[in-house]
Parts: structure tokens; sequence; C-alpha cells
């Protein structure tokens, strides 16, 4: 080897390729244990953002040079340090299960019944607003599971998600703040919103913002179930008369028990 070269070792003496593939199939394994069914390749490739035959040669045996560098330094650390840079890596996933919301399995029960709604219109309110923010996304990666029938989603969320795993199938405006450009670029998106259809269409801090397309957003919940968390102070009365669909009031405050878990309260409008 000539001076300056880099030790040009196998890669599978670094990190074996079969130990990526029964590491890939594994998690895919785990991945269809937490939705409640096999895990498809074409699913996968829509939670990974990689084409599904990418991911289909990966788990064949397939080069994954990126993986086996990965790997290779990762088990070079103690397994604490470890657990601590993936879970440092990986952004928190919003769903019912969540502790955040799961140490209230019969708010989480009406919650799961209420995703299975065909059609209505569901209000998130109360404070603070990353609380609306982290339920209307827990009911949107919740609403693909099996058990509620895998619904399509579609919606818009002005925030970033940047500190949770997104919703597919939301639009995120990536943390507007100005009134204006929120509802130009809502105006923008909306004649798609509705053109997809969707059994769920979640809209989160839009609302408000937008009095004008109210009355088409409220239209649509006679076909689809509408969500819609923002800053709100609704009381049961003034809806009934306005709202000519099932609507459901959820308010969500800091629980009792530890402040960073979520309240729910759930009332039938």
């Amino acid at each position: 080897m000539r001076a300056g070269e880099p030790n040009q070792t196998p890669s599978s003496t670094l990190f074996p390729a079969p130990r990526i593939t029964k590491l890939l199939l594994d998690l895919k394994a785990s991945l269809g244990q937490t939705g409640g069914q096999s895990l498809s390749f074409d699913d996968w490739a829509q939670i990974a953002g990689r084409p599904a035959n990418t991911i289909a040669s990966w788990c064949a045996g397939g080069a994954a040079h990126q993986l086996e560098v990965l790997l290779a330094s990762l088990k070079r650390l103690t397994a604490e340090e470890r657990h601590r840079l993936i879970d440092r890596a990986c952004r928190d996933y919003p769903t019912l299960r969540h502790p955040k919301l799961a140490h209230d399995f019969v708010a989480c029960s009406h919650l799961a019944t209420l995703l299975r709604q065909p059609s209505g219109l569901t209000f998130i309110q109360g404070a603070p607003e990353h609380m609306r923010t982290f339920l209307m996304n827990a009911l949107g990666n919740s609403a693909t599971s099996p058990d509620l029938k895998k619904a399509a989603v579609a919606g818009v969320d002005i925030h970033q998600p940047d500190q949770f795993v997104p919703v597919i199938g939301l639009t995120y405006l990536g943390n507007l703040l100005r009134a204006g450009e929120i509802e130009r670029q809502f105006k923008q998106l909306w004649p798609t919103v509705r053109a997809t259809r969707a059994r769920l269409v979640l809209l989160n801090d839009i609302w408000r913002r937008v009095p004008a397309l109210q009355p088409e957003i409220m239209d649509l919940a006679r076909t689809s179930h509408v969500i819609v968390a923002d800053a709100l102070a609704l009381k049961p009365g003034a809806l009934t008369s306005r709202v000519p669909t099932p609507v459901h009031l959820v308010t969500v405050s800091p629980a009792r028990e530890q402040p960073a878990w979520i309240r729910v309260e759930l009332q039938a409008i």
C-alpha cells in the first residue's frame, strides 16, 4: 500500500452483509407488528422515502454501503452511547400509543372511535399550541393503522415537522408566521386537498386565518371527517346551528400527573 492511501479493508469485515440483511428483515417485521399486519415494501417505501425496489434489494442482500458505514461505526460505541445517538437522531412519533396520550386509555379509546367516523367536523382547542399539534398529528399517524382501515389522509399544517414524524399526506408550511402568507398558501392548496377525497382531512392553525373558506371546510365535512386544530375557545351551543354534520369538540391541556402528558376532554355536540 502506498503512503497516504487509506486502508481499504473489505466492507464485509467491517460489518458483514448478512447481518445488515437480518437487521433490515427484523426491522420490517417489527414495523409490521407495530402496524398490526405484514408491512409491504410499497408501504415501507412510503414511510422511508426510498423506492420499494431499492429496499427490497437491500433485504435480499444487495449493497447498502451507507448502512455498512453507520453500523460499523456504531458498533464501536457503548450500548448507552449508541442508544443515545439514535434516540437523539429520531424525531418523536405522535400516535395514540405515545405515552403523552396513552396514560389515559379511556380518552385514547374514544379518540380511536372518533377516527373511525367517516364524516363530520372535529375541533381541537386548548393550550399549549404544541399539544394541539401533537394530538392532531397523532390522529393522522394513527389513522393509517389496519384496525382503522388505513384511512387516506390529506390536509395542511402550518408547522415544520422538525421535532416530530410527519403524517403522510399532509402538507407542512414550514412554520409560517404571517397570517397573510398562510392564507395565500392555503388558498392555493385547498383545491388539491378537496380533490384528494381523503376520508380524513387535517387542518392545523388554519381555521381562524381563512374565514372566507370556513363554509367550504364545513361543506367538506359532509363527505370527509375534517379535524381542525386551532387557538379557539368554542362553546358547544355556538356550533350546533352552524354545522349540519356530526360535530365533536376536543380540548387539550397539561395533565395534572405529568405536565408533559396531554389531558384530553371530548364532547359530542
